[in-house]
């Protein structure tokens, strides 16, 4: 989605908010005033979209100096602590949506938040007043504060410096920029995935760094747990909702960072089990597979004990269990409450952590009922979710989980399987068909993806060498738009075939490609952002005619080394030898192209991309 027109989803339910609210004082007295009154609107936007609730509104201050707008409120944590929120929106026109926030903005807003920091503010409404003589009161009690800048334009990280400055002195202080970006990776999450995005407004605790208390539930005081400690500790005993309904509570999502799946908001899967819980809480623990956890610290625990204490905790399974019961106990009446506490009864597996290798195998396993490929589990590396959120700002979305968006895309987006894009780089971008070659056949004979093994899960995994330091979207975006181009042409062939059968010539053709447009542009060039340019503007008549100089290039090869045998079985067997490749690829790099050969290649209507 470009950030062009996710500005305009958003500008349109700001247009909508003022629409709905004629009798909002604040809102009509700007109406001549389109920066104010948008800003005010952004902040209402902002609200419900993260806080889903609306009693905020109240202490909302427009700012009649600018186009910003400022709300002061206070929130408990899941811990009973409390925070203060001081959130800053700033509209601005479409136009400058895609510009970075200019520096001078986000230091005066530094400027304004230390003065209210300071008791300096002037100029106040009276509905403010009194929330400020609480937030100073907050201050002076050692609370926490978080300032949150809001804007429809990019983060700008000259101001970085200025930032940690600001927070090195003010202790307990934090300040985040929302930016474009954020909010769109946030709706695109929450609309197309179905999942909560996480909550700018929410302060969860680390579920890996906390001290948890867990409680055993021992029937009529029997001996209701399993301990094994060989080869490693693991404990299988019995918990109440309520048990599971603090943890999020106190977690949130963060509680599944290693979960191979998101719980749904909404899903027909998460709905049972709540109705399960809710009208059937006393077979619930028949109908439930229950949930699996791992801990770096386990300790001993004696058959009498009922709660004992770990230090890390993460579900690895069952995390749509988890927030299914929290969902239906935190919308469960007092009574309701109590039959559920009473009498539904959920098992749960804590298993000690022996290192990043076990813990892997134990998530692959543990979801081995379900269908889960191989990708999946790397779904939460953090390269993968930062290839993902770069892909938004394009019409090609990074698929980082089997089918993770569940509603469809609007129109103009092509979701493409990060399977995908792995294979077009590994051939296109490192140059490796072979690999890409063997990997199809690993898949077709064992069902193990090895580019989404790593070498400690597979000899040949190629998982560390395609995703890496060296590895950006803009470098496999576009080896995509290489082999996507190519793919049109003959698109009867599923793109995996055309992957593996094709990735020889297709390795040539994105070195063919190299050399043209360093020789056509210089040297000095950047490969990858001149493709993705040129593929903007529709221009892709060259890397077809690059594709067909480089099928005639291996035909008159294969005439010279092979005595004039081009069959179908000879061409296979010289495209899959790794020997022939690299010195046909050797020969080809010394080679010195024409521009004007590759030019004259005439390509037919149906050739072109339409």
């Amino acid at each position: 989605m470009l950030t062009p027109e996710f500005y305009s989803i958003i500008d349109a339910q700001l247009d909508a908010i003022i629409a709905r609210n004629p009798d909002d004082k604040d809102l009509q007295k700007y109406r001549t005033k389109t920066e104010n009154q948008k800003s005010y609107a952004f902040l209402i936007w902002f609200l419900e979209f993260y806080g889903k609730i609306h009693n905020y509104l109240p202490y909302i201050t427009e700012n009649q100096k600018d186009s910003s707008c400022d709300i002061i409120f206070d929130k408990k944590n899941a811990d009973g602590s409390t925070i203060f929120y001081i959130v800053q929106s700033k509209w601005n026109a479409g136009s400058g949506c895609e510009k970075q926030a200019g520096k001078n903005q986000i230091l005066a807003t530094l400027n304004d938040f230390e003065v209210l920091l300071s008791g300096g503010k002037k100029n106040i409404s009276e509905k403010l007043e009194k929330k400020l003589d609480d937030l100073y009161e907050h201050l002076r009690n050692n609370g926490d504060v978080k300032f949150i800048f809001l804007t429809l334009c990019n983060h700008n990280p000259a101001a970085d410096e200025n930032i940690a400055a600001f927070e090195r002195n003010q202790a307990r202080t934090r300040f985040e920029v929302i930016d474009i970006n954020r909010l769109k990776a946030d709706y695109i999450d929450r609309r197309f995935k179905n999942i909560a995005p996480e909550n700018p407004l929410e302060r969860y605790a680390n579920p890996e760094e906390q001290s948890i208390n867990l409680e055993i539930e021992r029937l009529d005081g029997q001996f209701n747990h399993i301990a094994i400690t060989k080869p490693f500790d693991a404990l299988v005993f019995l918990v109440r909702p309520e048990m599971l309904w603090r943890l999020f509570q106190q977690f949130g999502f963060l509680l599944f960072q290693k979960n191979v799946r998101n719980p749904l908001l909404q899903s027909q899967f998460n709905t049972d089990i709540e109705r399960t819980a809710i009208d059937d809480p006393l077979y619930f623990w028949y109908y439930n597979n229950g949930i699996t956890a791992i801990t770096p610290d386990l300790p001993v625990v004696r058959n009498q004990a009922t709660t004992f204490t770990i230090t890390g905790l993460q579900v690895i399974n069952g995390a749509q269990t988890v927030y299914s019961i929290y969902h239906a106990y935190q919308n469960a009446s007092e009574s309701k409450r109590k039959e559920m506490n009473r009498d539904t009864l959920i098992t749960l597996r804590l298993l000690k952590s022996a290192g990043r290798e076990f813990d892997l195998k134990v998530t692959r396993y543990t979801n081995a009922q379900n269908p889960v490929e191989d990708r999946d589990f790397h779904a939460n590396d953090d390269i993968q979710i930062a290839l993902q959120n770069a892909s938004y700002a394009t019409n090609i979305w990074y698929e980082k989980r089997a089918g993770e968006f569940r509603e469809q895309p609007p129109k103009g987006i092509t979701v493409v399987s990060n399977e995908v894009f792995a294979s077009a780089y590994l051939i296109c971008g490192l140059q490796d068909p072979n690999s890409a070659f063997l990997s199809s056949i690993e898949q077709r004979k064992t069902d193990k993806n090895l580019l989404f093994l790593s070498r400690k899960e597979h000899h040949q995994g190629l998982y560390e060498k395609i995703f890496n330091s060296d590895t950006t979207f803009e470098k496999m975006c576009a080896s995509y738009y290489i082999f996507a181009t190519i793919w049109q042409q003959d698109s009867e062939i599923p793109q995996e075939a055309f992957l593996s059968l094709g990735a020889f010539r297709l390795a040539l053709t994105a070195l063919i490609i190299t050399k043209y447009l360093k020789k056509k542009r210089g040297h000095d060039i950047q490969i990858a952002g001149e493709i993705l340019k040129q593929y903007k503007i529709k221009n892709l008549d060259f890397i077809i005619q690059c594709d067909i100089f480089t099928g005639q290039y291996i035909a008159d090869e294969m005439m010279l080394r092979e005595g004039g045998d081009v069959s179908i079985e000879n061409w296979v067997n010289l495209t899959i030898d790794p020997q022939h490749y690299e010195r046909m690829r050797a020969k080809l790099e010394e080679t010195d192209i024409s521009l004007d050969e590759i030019e004259r290649i005439e390509i037919h209507t149906s050739e072109r991309m339409q």
